[in-house]
């Protein structure tokens, strides 16, 4: 029996340490995706796509929580406080399940969340001071790309058409030429891909990752659950007595 509960213990320790290190991972991923929505945002028509992220942060969190109490309480022989952390643990597989099931939905209408994109580039005006300006020149710069599907999505724009320099925003500008202006006439200076494209396929690729990440997750929380509960099985009978009744 003591070797049983040495290998339990050894199993719920590597998958403590398992959901720790996710818990890491998805919160550090999570907060990183959140300070960037701040100008994302203005591209998406609703703002709840945001939800499987934060979601999974909720769930990175609890992970980190349950992870070390996890490493704690396989040295404690106490079975009502190892139920409770199976409790715990069926709490977090809810909320990683969840995320998961919100990122599967999000990835078939992801067209449908980037319609106001358009419109946001229709509204650029070069005015470092608004929101609209500094959300686009943020994403070209970010995700390496021009316009909404190329840079002559540029010369159709209202800006464009009124500052007459015929020049795009020097964010289209690759950052392999240093002496890119921005000029329309020398297009193989700009970056060559649409915003469109590469901003949904960054949404895929992180609700993909949410996912991927939440099917891992909720295999080690099984796993971790089933140990416990086997671990449970293993306490020590407890001797029970007859009270003195003088």
């Amino acid at each position: 029996m003591d070797h049983t509960k040495r290998t339990l213990n050894i199993f719920i320790k590597i998958a403590c340490l398992v959901l720790l290190l996710f818990g890491i991972w998805i919160c550090l991923g999570g907060a990183f995706l959140l300070l960037k929505y701040r100008y994302m945002g203005l591209f998406l028509s609703r703002s709840y796509i945001v939800l499987p992220v934060v979601l999974a942060v909720i769930g990175g969190v609890l992970l980190l929580i349950g992870g070390s109490l996890g490493c704690v309480l396989a040295h404690i022989d106490s079975s009502c406080l190892q139920a409770l952390f199976v409790y715990f643990l069926i709490v977090v597989s809810c909320a990683m399940s969840s995320a998961s099931a919100l990122a599967y939905f999000h990835t078939g209408k992801l067209d449908v969340d980037l319609a106001p994109l358009k419109d946001v580039f229709q509204n650029y005006s070069g005015d470092p001071k608004d929101p609209d300006t500094r959300a686009v020149n943020a994403l070209q710069s970010e995700l390496q790309c021009c316009g909404v599907t190329n840079y002559t999505d540029w010369l159709e724009t209202p800006w464009f058409n009124h500052s007459g320099k015929y020049e795009v925003p020097h964010s289209c500008c690759n950052n392999t030429f240093h002496n890119c202006t921005g000029t329309e006439y020398l297009p193989k200076l700009l970056y060559n891909k649409g915003c469109q494209t590469e901003f949904e396929d960054k949404l895929h690729l992180v609700l993909n990752v949410i996912m991927i990440s939440s099917l891992g997750v909720i295999l080690t929380l099984i796993f971790s659950a089933i140990s416990m509960g086997h671990l449970m099985k293993h306490h020590a009978p407890q001797e029970y007595q007859i009270l003195d009744q003088h």
